[in-house]
């Protein structure tokens, strides 16, 4: 049920950045907040409900920007694999570690997606290095605004945690 949680909340905020995107920019940058999702249930989600609402968010995220069916989802658990091993290497509870590493999983999530493509498709219809730089920039945009994704999936997770009666504070 949690992991259902997580991926209604991703579909939700990816409307709303699509929304915001529109309305703010026209197109000219981007953001992927739905990289800050996925960081955040590879941080505090458990093995198998962290990997299935990671692998629901990268579907989300492959229904959202047109891919082919699968490479985002692929691209959404390698991150949660890939903030797995950082956690268990380095100690990332605070905020700013946080948005570190949201602006590390957007740049997999485009490099990742560039390369990919890049391998498979067709070499006029693959995107091209120059990309990089835009690449770069959402990563950094989505770094300064994965705080707000942090309290919105805390508030979900609120929402399934139950006390325990007889617990002291």
């Amino acid at each position: 049920m949690k992991p259902l949680a997580h991926v209604i909340f991703a579909l939700l905020l990816a409307g709303l950045q699509a929304a915001i995107l529109r309305w703010a920019g026209g197109g000219a940058f981007s953001m992927s907040l739905l990289a800050a999702c996925v960081v955040y249930l590879g941080l505090h989600g458990g093995n198998v409900d962290g990997s299935v609402g990671a692998a629901g968010v990268g579907y989300v995220l492959d229904l959202m920007t047109g891919s082919p069916k699968g490479l985002m989802t692929f691209l959404a658990v390698l991150v949660f694999v890939i903030v797995r091993a950082v956690a268990a290497s380095v100690d990332v509870r605070s905020r700013a570690g946080f948005a570190a590493l949201s602006g590390l999983g957007a740049l997999v999530f485009s490099l990742g997606a560039m390369l990919l493509l890049g391998y498979t498709a067709a070499p006029e219809a693959a995107p091209g290095a120059t990309l990089v730089g835009r690449m770069i920039l959402e990563a950094l945009l989505t770094a300064a605004a994965s705080p707000l994704v942090l309290a919105g999936m805390r508030r979900v997770d609120t929402l399934f945690h139950r006390e325990e009666p007889g617990l002291l504070r």
